[in-house]
Formats: C-alpha cells, sequence, structure tokens
C-alpha cells in the first residue's frame, strides 16, 4: 500500500465535513482514506486551529526530516 500526502483540497474537505458533522467513518468513505488521518486532522480543529495551519505545520515537519 503506498503513502499519500493529504493535499489542501482534502485538508479542506475534511474541516467542511467536519463543521457539517459528518461523521469520522463518512469523511473517510468520501476521501477514501483511513479513519486515523482524518481524526489526526480533526484533532487539531478541535484545538481550534484551521486546515491550512496544518498544512503548514505539516510541511515545516517534512523539511526538517530532510
Amino acid at each position: 500500500m503506498t503513502c499519500t500526502h493529504r493535499t489542501t483540497d482534502e485538508l479542506v474537505m475534511i474541516e467542511s465535513y467536519y463543521h457539517q458533522n459528518i461523521l469520522v467513518v463518512q469523511i473517510a468513505a468520501y476521501l477514501n482514506r483511513t479513519r486515523t488521518p482524518i481524526y489526526t486532522v480533526i484533532n487539531l480543529l478541535k484545538e481550534g486551529h484551521t486546515s491550512i495551519e496544518y498544512y503548514q505545520q505539516y510541511n515545516e515537519g517534512e523539511k526538517k526530516t530532510q
């Protein structure tokens, strides 16, 4: 199974679904993803962050590992 990173489009869709109170299981099915990465994004959203902030934080972490 190949690992694919979340795109900004997917992150915005997760945020939108979250604000519409759609269940994680349904979001995972819509985006054809497992629940774990969606929970990661949603937990950050619950802390008051946005999907764009998550994306920027994720990219900073990627740069440090290279």
